[in-house]
């Protein structure tokens, strides 16, 4: 029986959902999932459940996460993100390095965040974003989440790239948005890679290109002994 955990780096473009149907086709297996979304848009880690390890998906997926994040300033989006249409502008002020890594250390800690319209958490049975699509926008709970570390990286005049360690359930397009409003202008989400879940980062992972030409052979030699993992 093959069993265990796949590191892989997706790439921007495919759901996770295709990415899990690369592996069911390689392996010639059903039992496959993963352990938390990305967006299509997003890239970098995401972990594979292969055969028996999917019983463990509750287990882990509660890790925290280290995300790195460009924030495209001065246009705001339907979905706070670069899939979305343009429904807003605002100038963008001046920027100062020392001013915004200050407002960027402001936002570590513990705060409450409401999860984006177009999310895929379940309200009656459907992802919030089926409602959204149809003119149908539900309410959804605010959540508490965790921001250990709210790094500045590049900076432009239209542009800052962030590196956030942050607990699961944590919403990069929406923290988009409140730096973008914290700094006097609109904003969203331009670009998302995911570094780490837990102790797994991005540099253990393969890429799925490897995934789609290599034998299942070969895949199979990759895949990590949950138990192990379940330790870390």
């Amino acid at each position: 029986m093959i069993d265990g955990m796949l590191l892989v780096d997706k790439p921007s473009g495919p759901t996770s959902h295709d990415v899990v149907q690369v592996a069911r086709r390689k392996l010639g297996l059903r039992r496959i999932g993963h352990t938390g979304t990305l967006d299509p848009m997003a890239e970098g880690l995401l972990v594979l459940l292969i055969g028996a390890a999917t019983k463990h998906q509750h287990a882990l997926q509660g890790h925290d996460k280290t995300y790195r994040a460009l924030v495209q300033l001065g246009t705001q989006t339907d979905t706070a993100d670069a899939a979305g249409k343009p429904i807003r502008t605002m100038p963008v002020p001046a920027l100062e390095r020392g001013a915004v890594e200050q407002l960027l250390r402001s936002f570590e800690g513990t705060l409450e965040q409401t999860p984006p319209a177009y999310s895929a958490i379940k309200v009656q049975g459907r992802p919030a974003y089926w409602w959204t699509r149809r003119q149908q926008p539900v309410e959804l709970a605010s959540r508490t989440i965790h921001l250990a570390s709210v790094q500045l990286g590049d900076l432009t005049a239209q542009t800052l790239t962030m590196t956030v360690d942050c607990s699961a359930g944590t919403y990069l397009r929406v923290l988009a948005e409140s730096v973008a409003e914290r700094l006097g202008t609109v904003g969203h989400l331009a670009a998302l890679t995911r570094l780490r879940i837990g102790a797994w980062r991005l540099e253990e992972a393969k890429p799925l290109t490897w995934i789609e030409r290599a034998s299942p052979a070969e895949i199979t030699q990759q895949l990590r002994p949950v138990a192990g993992e379940l330790r870390r």
